[in-house]
């Protein structure tokens, strides 16, 4: 099966995710609304054109075309480009979510931190322009929606919390430890890390990462403990 099909399939199979994460139901108004166009089916639709085209590089035009309808009927359900790409990364922060909750079962502190930065990079990897939308959630504030792209955080921290750290140490190495993964995985993306002439291996230094994260966020126990006898 072609990659571009698989994670088109993966897409559209997430969107079930969403609604089962979100228990959003549309009401009988707005079923009837723009002859049977669903909210659920423009964010579909929205979400196919974002892998094909990239995020926020397409129109309402080529969103009406998707669907086989008027632009028109569009805004019967929204009032701008800008609500389409809040419903797409607010789909793509609860996949980010759901996919570090699953990496993270069962496995506590250095374990649990190892498997969220593997998946937090494979996520980037394999739906970057999905990764984009949640980035792009801050701009587009309203209605809890950078409340809802900071879920994924709370994977995260929850697994700090595991650690004895103060409160301050725990805030910094949260961020910079997202800061970490995100530039890392986001230089991937545009095409580095690919010098011919060293023999590290773009995996290796991924690796070096997270154990040296690992390794602080350790040595932060160790000195609190210290300090606290």
């Amino acid at each position: 099966m072609p990659e571009a099909v698989r994670r088109l399939k993966t897409v559209l199979t997430g969107i079930l995710l969403r609604d089962r994460i979100y228990g959003k139901k549309e009401s009988r108004r707005d079923r009837m609304k723009g002859k049977g166009i669903t909210m659920e089916g423009i964010v579909a639709a929205a979400t196919e054109l974002v892998i094909e085209k990239g995020y926020n590089n397409f129109s309402m035009r080529e969103l009406a075309q998707q669907l086989q309808c008027k632009a028109a009927s569009l805004y019967n359900h929204i009032k701008s480009i800008d609500d389409i790409n809040r419903e797409i990364g607010r789909y793509a922060a609860a996949r980010l979510n759901h996919a570090l909750e699953c990496a993270a079962e069962g496995k506590e502190r250095d374990a649990a931190i190892e498997a969220v930065a593997y998946k937090y990079r494979d996520f980037v990897k394999n739906n970057y322009e999905l990764y984009q939308a949640i980035m792009g959630l801050p701009a587009l504030e309203q209605d809890g929606s950078v409340t809802l792209g900071r879920e994924s955080i709370q994977v995260i921290r929850r697994i700090i919390a595991q650690y004895e750290i103060t409160r301050e140490d725990a805030v910094d190495f949260s961020r910079c430890f997202r800061g970490a993964l995100h530039g890392y995985s986001s230089f991937e993306m545009f095409g580095y890390y690919t010098a011919t002439d060293t023999n590290v291996m773009v995996e290796e230094s991924f690796r070096f990462l997270v154990e040296g994260h690992i390794s602080w966020l350790n040595r932060l126990e160790a000195e609190h403990k210290a300090g606290a006898e």
